[in-house]
């Protein structure tokens, strides 16, 4: 059950802090709006004139979304954890978002590379073409997930300015492994149950209706998954309760 309490509590976090949640992620908001307009503008002229353009506006919009996310999560973590509240936008932290970005980049690259070479190792062994390999690969993905969270204490860590490292990381939510499986795979199952409802909608009720609730669902999920990090590092690390 503490799984599920650690998402219902990342869940409440949310709910019970929605102004302020709003206000905080704020420049994701309209990083997505603008994302969405001005993408599905470049798509509808990509589709008329039968060829690919603005790409550097396409590259633009991503890069400011994904700094908009550091921004986010760095001001989101430092208003649970130490009640930073900022002014009407969050706190600019460009040094502690630099730091969230690297150890982001490094979580990458290691579970990159174990997944890629668990997903060889499946291969050679059941062969590419097979239902055991897709059972393997499966397997992979979800231990990927499980020992992403067994880290994820490390980018809370960065957007305070605490320093933790992936062993002490992987030994303090060595308790919480059984529990932190649970929260990510209620993420994911909650996160595709209300996908599919919103595109029963989009195709049965409203495109626009659908694609509002989509942006609603992406910006609930985006914060709920930043609220699980959060949940997960005041647990094993600060020795909080839920």
């Amino acid at each position: 059950m503490t799984g599920w309490k650690i998402f219902s509590h990342s869940v409440f976090l949310l709910n019970h802090n929605l102004k302020d949640a709003i206000r905080i992620s704020s420049p994701l908001i309209v990083t997505m709006i603008l994302s969405l307009v001005i993408g599905g503008a470049i798509t509808v002229d990509n589709l008329e004139s039968g060829a690919t353009a603005n790409e550097p506006l396409s590259v633009l919009l991503q890069i400011l979304t994904g700094v908009a996310g550091l921004w986010v999560a760095v001001a989101w973590h430092r208003f649970v954890l130490l009640e930073e509240h900022g002014g009407s936008l969050p706190t600019f932290h460009g040094r502690r978002m630099l730091s969230y970005f690297f150890v982001i980049l490094l979580l990458t690259v290691m579970l990159a590379l174990v997944a890629g070479g668990a997903g060889a190792l499946a291969g050679i062994v059941f062969g590419v073409a097979t239902p055991l390999f897709a059972v393997a690969v499966f397997v992979v993905l979800v231990a990927v997930l499980w020992a992403f969270y067994r880290l994820s204490p490390m980018l809370p860590a960065a957007a305070l300015g605490r320093p933790l490292g992936p062993a002490q990381a992987w030994a303090e939510t060595t308790e919480l492994s059984g529990a932190i499986l649970v929260t990510g795979l209620s993420l994911i199952v909650v996160s595709l149950f209300c996908a599919a409802v919103a595109a029963l909608i989009m195709f049965q009720v409203s495109i626009l209706i659908g694609v509002i609730l989509f942006g609603v669902l992406q910006w609930a999920y985006t914060m709920v998954g930043i609220s699980i990090l959060t949940t997960i590092y005041g647990i094993a690390i600060e020795g909080r309760d839920i």
